[in-house]
């Protein structure tokens, strides 16, 4: 079996959904799931064979369905002193700071109780590289953004309900492999070519999931694998499902116990564990399903373990993985990745975008996501403004002619032709208010701009493809005409809704 690596690099923000149990808060995983990476490339087969059948295909079978490739999970990487590209792994549970003083870290998998018996330690957690006893850290950047509900009748924001959407930022590398025997390999290479764009994630057709996926070797490689004897670690690099003998997900350390000794043998024993366990939901898009929940294993759960004397299973086990849906990246495993007591901290210092330039067409697809994302957010804030107006709105006639004008014209134009209009329809403009402004004051005063906050969120791609929006003027008047025909188109379905009503 061989690994084919690749880096996914984000062009605007992702959202892997992870569950909180917050109906008003929409959280993101840190990293892309393996089951996520699959179904995006299925979807693309999907989309270039126009298939209806796909499960009857013999290659989407055998790439996406039966296990034959394995999709791992992709993690941030981080760029070093010397500018040289590094992938990250889950930090062990078990790798712990001193809550008074956290450049002193402990492997609690090898230290004694009585080393720390003094101090109150606390997880790390998150993303990083261990190198002996060096320990380097690297976040991922994420923000939170704010949506209103809208109403689907009307097309207008529900006042109060607000939700939040967590999400990764873009500009952010994260690299994954997969891996299968070498001719599977060169075939699904040769199919999606060395670089492709991607929708990936929840809310790929709003402003999210728009990224680059780009093998980064032209052929498979050898998996990397570990040798180790005695008393030896074994680190969760996934999160996994394990089975009972009755056939159900289970996170009782008995039962991983048993599937070790089905990979390594009956003489493997558990010395010492730190787990953390979770559930897992999924939504498969191409069949509009959801998929059963499975309890889990999370990743960085990891494990003391003693009588794996066979080399060849230790390694299989770190190519094949443990448990089910393997090769969704589920299971994944490290053996010896854990060594050491004391640790001493290191930083990575930036989290890149794709080392080099950006291929021409990831510098295209990244133009066209930060112009989508600068529509979007002044067409929401079109529907907040239009909600406001809530005052002897204009007639329905009247907003459809204003409808209508805007989008011939530019801010220019339709200053003038509000200034041409009849006396009767101006009355009708100013008896409409918001509290502050009549609407006629604040459809001539408007200014539809790229705000400051705006930039904040786009100023790091932008750098990175060249692109300054505000200087695109064709750009900048077509968000005029997108701003007032939300506008509008919002206060003329309001309108037939309350004359229905």
């Amino acid at each position: 079996m061989k690994s084919l690596k690749f880096h996914i690099t984000t062009l605007s923000p992702l959202l892997i959904t992870n569950n909180t149990g917050d109906l008003n808060m929409v959280s993101t995983k840190e990293y892309i799931s393996g089951t996520a990476i699959l179904g995006a490339l299925a979807g693309i087969y999907i989309k270039k064979n126009n298939l209806e059948d796909a499960h009857k295909n013999n290659d989407f079978y055998k790439w996406f369905l039966d296990g034959s490739l394995k999709f791992t999970n992709a993690y941030i990487v981080s760029i070093d002193d010397k500018k040289n590209i590094n992938d990250n792994l889950p930090i062990p549970i078990s790798i712990q700071k001193n809550k008074d003083d956290e450049t002193d870290i402990y492997d609690l998998l090898f230290s004694e109780d009585k080393e720390i018996a003094d101090k109150t330690t606390k997880i790390i957690g998150g993303f990083g590289k261990i190198e002996k006893d060096l320990l380097y850290e690297q976040n991922v950047k994420k923000s939170l953004n704010f949506h209103h509900e809208r109403d689907c009748d009307t097309g207008t924001t529900q006042k109060g309900m607000i939700f939040n959407y967590e999400s990764i930022d873009s500009g952010q590398t994260f690299e994954g492999a997969i891996m299968g025997e070498e001719n599977n390999l060169n075939e699904l290479s040769n199919f999606l070519g060395k670089s492709l764009a991607l929708n990936i994630g929840r809310s790929r057709s709003a402003q999210y999931g728009k990224v680059t996926f780009e093998f980064i070797k032209d052929k498979p490689e050898d998996i990397p694998v570990n040798s180790a004897s005695g008393e030896i670690s074994l680190t969760l690099l996934s999160d996994a499902i394990i089975y009972n003998e009755q056939g159900f997900s289970t996170t009782d350390k008995r039962d991983f116990k048993n599937a070790l000794k089905e990979k390594l043998g009956n003489s493997v024993e558990i010395k010492k564990s730190f787990v953390k366990t979770g559930e897992i939901e999924n939504f498969v898009s191409v069949w509009k399903l959801r998929k059963p929940s499975e309890t889990c294993f999370l990743m960085g759960s990891c494990f003391l373990i003693s009588g794996a004397n066979d080399d060849k299973k230790l390694k299989e086990l770190q190519i094949n993985g443990i448990g089910e849906r393997t090769h969704e990246g589920f299971g994944r495993v490290a053996i010896g990745m854990q060594t050491e007591k004391k640790l001493t901290k290191r930083g990575y210092g930036e989290s890149p975008i794709n080392s080099g330039t950006l291929p021409s067409i990831a510098k295209e697809i990244a133009k066209e996501a930060v112009k989508n994302y600068v529509r979007r957010t002044l067409e929401l804030k079109a529907l907040e403004e239009c909600a406001k107006f809530d005052k002897k709105p204009p007639t329905k006639s009247l907003i459809s002619r204003l409808e209508m004008a805007v989008r011939s014209r530019n801010c220019g134009a339709f200053i003038s032709y509000l200034d041409g209009l009849r006396d009767t329809a101006k009355d009708k403009l100013r008896k409409c208010h918001n509290g502050n402004d009549t609407l006629l004051e604040f459809l001539k005063g408007k200014e539809v701009k790229i705000d400051e906050n705006i930039k904040e969120k786009i100023q790091k791609i932008c750098n990175e493809i060249a692109f300054t929006p505000a200087d695109d003027t064709d750009f900048i008047t077509s968000l005029y005409k997108s701003y007032f025909e939300t506008f509008f188109g919002a206060m003329r379905k309001a309108k037939k809704m309350e004359k229905e009503a």
